[in-house]
């Protein structure tokens, strides 16, 4: 890893935040209506760098791996090019926390359809193990058998574009991670709110089996552009575990986010046997998510889109297969 300082090696259970002090907070735009989030709040977030510009976020799973998006890689491009960084919540920041790491592999799942957007996840090698401090430590994964239940509260954190209504040939990432507050959706509503949307017939689901849905069903609270690979995460008693990996959303034929549909994420879970083929020592728990009143009801209302809007199935990350996105791409490699 490439840093100026050695943090001090601490003992972190998996899944388990430490908060630190918080540090000055930055005047910003707001991403999405999210916030800011504190210093060490999400110590396994990570940013994925391509020629040194932010493109994708990620999750640290181990001392040596990260799991993100599979559409956020160039297979064609060498492994040399992306960086990822660790330990801090702003893009350009030089801190104790912080931590730069090459990356030695990456495995983009072999499934990957770049059409679909199924099993859009791809595991990352960096060059060597981290060392946990109380601002690095890895999010725990979650047993094939669980399904987080509609209505869970979960958190959405990236440092994606944070004007997805006023899109501009290059989105701007925000400067400090957001963090929000999401509910998960059930994958039927989900289903039918976005295939009507898309004018896909019946048994046609956009909302593949290794997908799930999180987010507002009015108005638009959630990812955007450059959030692509990032977590979504779920608490119970204590401990964080990684329900899902941001993966697509919603667009008009402005290219600017479509408010009323959720986002849709991969489910990691969905590919614990690949996962535990490539990395060593991964373990994933059963966890019994608690139903309690303190959760809105599950029962959605769908708000349709306007008779004017278009809506189109768009990555929240820099290389879907459309035109818009792919341009977007080749301004993310000419960015120093």
């Amino acid at each position: 890893p490439i840093s100026a300082f050695t943090p001090e090696r601490v003992t972190v259970p998996v899944g388990v935040r430490i908060r630190q002090v918080k540090g000055p907070k930055q005047n910003i735009r707001r991403i999405l209506n999210g916030q800011d989030a504190k210093d060490g709040a999400w110590p396994w977030q990570v940013s994925v760098r391509m020629y040194g510009s932010h493109i994708c976020g990620g999750s640290l799973i181990s001392e040596s791996w990260v799991v993100s998006a599979a559409h956020c890689f160039d297979p064609s491009v060498a492994n040399s090019t992306y960086r990822v960084q660790l330990g801090e919540t702003r893009l350009v920041s030089e801190t104790p926390t912080q931590t730069f790491s090459s990356v030695k592999r990456i495995i983009l799942h072999p499934n990957f359809n770049s059409s679909t957007f199924l099993a859009d996840i791809a595991l990352v090698e960096l060059e060597k193990p981290i060392a946990f401090t109380a601002a690095i430590s890895p999010v725990c994964l979650l047993d094939a058998s669980v399904r987080v239940p509609a209505g869970t509260p979960c958190w959405v954190t990236g440092w994606g574009n944070m004007r997805p209504q006023d899109p501009t040939p290059l989105p701007e990432p925000a400067e400090t991670l957001q963090e929000l507050k999401v509910f998960t959706i059930d994958s039927t509503i989900c289903n039918d709110h976005i295939r009507e949307a898309l004018q896909k017939p019946a048994g046609d689901n956009p909302v593949k089996e290794d997908m799930m849905c999180a987010g507002y069903m009015e108005g638009y609270k959630g990812t955007a552009p450059g959030d692509s690979g990032g977590p979504l995460v779920c608490e119970e008693n204590g401990t964080w575990y990684l329900a899902g990996i941001v993966s697509w959303l919603l667009e008009t034929i402005e290219h600017s986010v479509a408010a009323g549909y959720p986002g849709v994420y991969n489910r990691p879970n969905a590919h614990n046997e690949w996962i535990l083929e490539n990395v060593p020592g991964v373990t994933f728990t059963v966890v019994n998510f608690t139903l309690n009143s303190a959760r809105p009801s599950t029962t959605v209302t769908l708000s349709s889109a306007s008779p004017s809007t278009t809506v189109t199935m768009n990555s929240a990350g820099p290389s879907a297969s459309i035109p818009k996105v792919l341009l977007l791409i080749v301004l993310l490699r000419l960015t120093p």
